[in-house]
């Protein structure tokens, strides 16, 4: 007991000598210190703030969502990192601008599916996120969907609308369609997105084909087509950039996580413009929104619904009630009169030549004097008894029939008949000529709707086979056309032509 009572008092010594306590009467200066070296080491090890900042910025989101291994140490997904990162700032500035109407709605269907949302960057590679889009093969809208896709997944393609070029009914299709891919080949998402490029068809002869050599069956090890081979990792080396951007020195333009538009479903046909009245908004805006329509009105059988700007989905009861119910369409009998035709007819009663030529059953933009026309007329109808405008042109120098018509945008047989000339006789030097306004069939305020086509000629392919199927004329496509202009009788399996497709004409009606 005495050692412990001496080992005791000895702790006590070393604690009050070595290990001071601070006690209530310390001096000022003792309690500076402590102050000051608690400061210090808050300064070297700042305290986390246990606060979430919201972050409201799509890509944002994408980056701290996006979860796939993109890299894979694979050449060919580098070789593509390079190339889209070379395009610059520009580019990214193009694709933000064109998905920020639908971007929002793309990631929130993407997740109300629990699919993942690298998904939301295909429609990039598909077609920048642009609804006009359309390729050689008769792919269209943001997913470039195939015309027998679109059958199957129930997205309606006529002479009035194309749902392919509609946001809401292209990315439920393509979504569904990607699902069934993924399920078919077996949870693996590099297939079924190579898949959704070549066709699950081509993907799964590949596949059996090296199952049966023993080869592996991953995407990586697949001779597929050349097109797939650089699509796949063309898709992860956005979805890499994306991931990553900052590390590239890419700055992505702020867009906002907010819902862009409402859907406003409506009991009879729509008519646009009239829409476009009520909303006070541009039909730019419109079509902007409801790239789909090929006409002014929504089709008679439906779908008879509009895509308008969340901020005006407020007065949506008001704005049903304030349309017109005979909005739609009204029908006047039109004698035809001499300087007419179908476009400066359709622009006088706000409807569009397709819907004409539909009424009329016409094959052709020819019309003849003094026919009758049934013309279906909107609300937005311009005045009946205004004639014809023509300007008179002086025949100059170099003048010739083809000349005079590209430049006023009309055919040379409707030169020729305004001023009963042969359209094989070369126009005199002075004469004076009428040329009538037959302005293009689309409302100036439409985004643009001619897409330039690199056609891949097929065997058993023609002249008159290809134009039918892109609805131009066979002198439009060798004129197009320099090589095939020469020898026009001669085309050849793999040849290439270009061809201006007007997509609200490409019906391949389902």
């Amino acid at each position: 007991m005495k050692y412990i009572f001496t080992i005791f008092l000895i702790l006590i010594f070393i604690t009050e000598h070595f290990y001071p306590v601070t006690k209530p009467n310390s001096a000022p200066q003792d309690i500076s210190i402590v102050e000051n070296n608690i400061c210090l080491s808050a300064c070297d090890f700042p305290i986390k703030s246990t606060e979430k900042k919201i972050v409201n910025d799509i890509w944002e989101i994408l980056k701290n969502e996006l979860s796939w291994n993109t890299y894979n140490n694979k050449s060919i997904v580098q070789n593509e990192i390079d190339r889209i990162k070379n395009h610059g700032a520009w580019y990214f500035n193009y694709l933000s601008e064109q998905a920020r109407p639908y971007l929002h709605y793309v990631i929130k269907e993407i997740k109300r599916r629990d699919l993942p949302v690298e998904l939301a960057l295909l429609p990039f590679i598909e077609s920048n996120y642009d609804p006009n889009a359309f390729s050689h093969g008769s792919a269209a809208g943001f997913w470039q969907i195939i015309p027998s896709t679109a059958r199957q997944y129930g997205v309606p393609i006529n002479n009035w609308y194309d749902g392919r070029r509609d946001i809401v009914l292209s990315t439920n299709a393509a979504l569904d369609y990607l699902t069934r891919l993924h399920k078919y080949f077996n949870g693996d998402w590099l297939l079924a997105i190579a898949a959704y490029n070549a066709g699950e068809g081509t993907v799964s002869y590949i596949q059996k084909r090296n199952a049966t050599w023993g080869k592996n069956t991953d995407f990586w090890s697949l001779a597929l087509p050349t097109e797939t081979k650089q699509y796949v990792p063309r898709f992860l080396a956005l979805i890499h950039i994306i991931k990553h951007g900052n590390s590239f020195g890419i700055e992505l333009p702020e867009l906002n996580n907010e819902e862009q538009f409402k859907v406003a479903y409506w009991p009879t046909q729509i008519d646009l413009t009239a829409m476009a009245d009520i909303l006070n908004i541009s039909l730019r805006e419109i079509y902007k929104l409801n790239p789909g329509f090929n006409d002014w009105q929504s089709p008679p059988n439906g779908p008879h619904q509009i895509i308008i700007p969340t901020k005006h989905s407020i007065y949506l009861n008001e704005l049903i009630n304030e349309l017109p119910k005979n909005k739609n369409v009204q029908w006047v009998h039109y004698k035809i009169k001499n300087g007419d035709c179908l476009s400066t007819i359709a622009k006088r009663y706000s409807t569009t030549v397709s819907l004409i030529k539909k009424v009329n059953k016409l094959s052709s933009n020819i019309i003849i004097v003094d026919h009758e026309l049934l013309i279906p007329k909107t609300i937005n109808q311009v005045n009946n008894d205004h004639e014809p405008h023509y300007t008179e042109y002086k025949i100059k120098k170099g003048d010739s029939l083809w000349g005079l018509s590209k430049k006023f945008n009309v055919s040379i047989d409707k030169i020729a008949m305004w001023n009963n000339v042969d359209n094989k006789d070369y126009l005199k030097i002075g004469k004076t000529i009428k040329l009538y306004t037959c302005e293009n069939q689309h409302d100036i305020s439409r985004p643009e709707t001619i897409q330039k086509v690199a056609y891949h000629v097929k065997n058993g392919d023609s002249l008159v086979r290809i134009a039918n199927r892109f609805n131009v004329s066979v002198s439009e496509l060798v004129t197009w056309n320099r090589k095939v202009k020469k020898q026009p009788e001669l085309i050849y399996p793999g040849q290439y032509l270009v061809i201006y497709v007007d997509i609200t004409q490409q019906h391949f009606d389902a």
